[in-house]
C-alpha cells in the first residue's frame, strides 16, 4: 500500500512540473538545459495553448535577473536572436517555443542550472479585451548534453 502511495505521489509531481493551467492558457513540455558553470544565460523552451486570442507580454523568473521572449531569425544566411515585446497566440493552436524559433531567455542567471533542479517561470498573458492571466511554470532543467528529441513526451 505504501508503495502505491509513493507511485501516486511521484507521478502528481512529474504532471505539476511538465505541466501548467490557469483558466485560458495550458502550458506543457517546459525544460531547460543544464548550463555550463560562469553561463550567465539559460534558455526555456514549452509549449502554450490559450483558448483565445492572446499574447505573452511578460515572462518573470526568480532563477534569473531579467527573463525575455526571444526569437531567432535568419538574415543573409545569418542566424540572428531579438527580444521580442509580446509572442502572440492564436486559439487553441499551441505554440512551441525551443531552440532555433521563438523561446524564453533567462539572462544574469543567479546559480547554475544543474540536472534535475526545475526553474521557476511566471508567464504574463493578455487576451483580446486587455484582460491578463498569470501562469506559473515549472520547468524542468535537463543534462547539458541532452539533445531536445529527449524532451517531447
Amino acid at each position: 500500500m505504501l508503495t502505491n502511495t509513493k507511485c501516486c505521489f511521484a507521478f502528481a509531481a512529474l504532471l505539476f512540473v511538465t505541466q501548467a493551467q490557469a483558466g485560458e492558457v495550458t502550458v506543457t513540455d517546459a525544460w531547460s538545459r543544464a548550463t555550463a558553470p560562469g553561463q550567465e544565460i539559460g534558455m526555456v523552451s514549452l509549449v502554450i495553448t490559450s483558448q483565445k486570442d492572446a499574447s505573452i507580454i511578460a515572462v518573470t523568473s526568480p532563477a534569473a535577473t531579467t527573463s525575455e521572449i526571444h526569437t531567432m531569425t535568419m538574415d543573409n544566411g545569418v542566424m540572428k536572436m531579438r527580444q521580442l515585446e509580446s509572442l502572440p497566440l492564436i486559439a487553441r493552436q499551441p505554440a512551441t517555443l525551443g531552440p532555433g524559433g521563438n523561446h524564453l531567455m533567462l539572462i544574469g542567471l543567479k546559480r547554475a542550472l544543474k540536472a534535475d533542479d526545475t526553474v521557476t517561470l511566471t508567464l504574463t498573458v493578455q487576451f483580446a479585451d486587455k484582460s491578463t492571466e498569470k501562469i506559473n511554470v515549472n520547468a524542468q532543467v535537463k543534462a547539458l548534453t541532452a539533445d531536445q528529441a529527449q524532451h517531447h513526451h
